[in-house]
């Protein structure tokens, strides 16, 4: 009887394992599927009368943009100047734009403000 508990033990014990490297699977491949650009200039920014806004670098997004990036915004970012996170983004980008200074950015893996499948969503962001 002993030998059944250990026997099931052990079977917990390798499906708590699989499960584990399941987990870090998943976070491996979403922490690749982002967008990112180091040291671009920013090139244009365009900001929709509903608060939408994308912002333009001199060269393509660099790591892996995800899939649902249309071709023709593949040097841009997306995000939603009307939220105080956005408006801070605008802050930054303008101000970017408007000095000269290089800019580092990364996508979110997702595009979810011009209806999920144009351009990658704005994660996070720095002057340098």
């Amino acid at each position: 009887m002993l030998h059944k508990y250990i026997a099931i033990a052990h079977e917990e014990k390798e499906m708590e394992k699989f499960l584990w490297v399941c987990v870090f699977a998943l976070f491996s491949i979403n922490a690749y599927s982002i967008g990112e650009v180091s040291n671009a200039q920013v090139t244009k920014v365009r900001v929709d009368l509903d608060g939408r806004a994308m912002v333009f670098f001199d060269r393509p997004m660099g790591g892996t943009p995800p899939g649902c990036v249309n071709p023709a915004y593949v040097d841009a970012l997306a995000f939603d100047a009307s939220t105080s996170g956005g408006k801070a983004i605008l802050g930054m980008v303008l101000t970017a734009k408007s000095t000269g200074s290089p800019i580092s950015a990364f996508g979110m893996g997702f595009c979810s403000i011009y209806g999920g499948s144009t351009i990658e969503t704005w994660n996070n962001g720095f002057l340098k």
